[in-house]
């Protein structure tokens, strides 16, 4: 009976501990997104908004590579490339591909704090 009380008192402090480590982890992650909002918020902004107004989807698409770090997997595409609805829909799925949070989980604080910031836009000038 000793035993397993002992063994079970042992897995416990082991969850504990990943949890912590894990909550610790989650803690420097957004410290250190802190740092970086404060750099490229205001690249960010300008990129998706325009006098107040959030751009289209077709105009951030067309400039999406102005934006993007060194060595995403993105070709830059021009506006008369992406007129026609499927072309356009087609080239959003790409974007978001490259930039989606699930897919930018192992990149720097900078690069995913950009990758984030490119999604909500593409999917906010998406839905209008």
């Amino acid at each position: 009976v000793n035993k397993r009380v002992n063994d079970m008192k042992q897995s416990q402090a082991k969850a504990l501990q990943e949890v912590r480590d894990r909550e610790a982890k989650k803690k420097q992650n957004e410290a250190e997104e802190d740092v970086v909002r404060t750099n490229l918020g205001p690249q960010i902004k300008a990129w998706s908004e325009e006098h107040g107004k959030k751009k289209q989807l077709r105009a951030l698409l067309s400039s999406l590579h102005t934006v993007l770090w060194e060595g995403a997997k993105w070709k830059p595409v021009s506006l008369g490339d992406i007129l026609d609805a499927s072309k356009c829909k087609r080239c959003y799925h790409k974007a978001t591909l490259v930039v989606h949070p699930d897919k930018t989980g192992n990149l720097n604080a900078e690069q995913r704090f950009l990758a984030k910031r490119i999604f909500d836009a593409l999917t906010q000038a998406k839905t209008e």
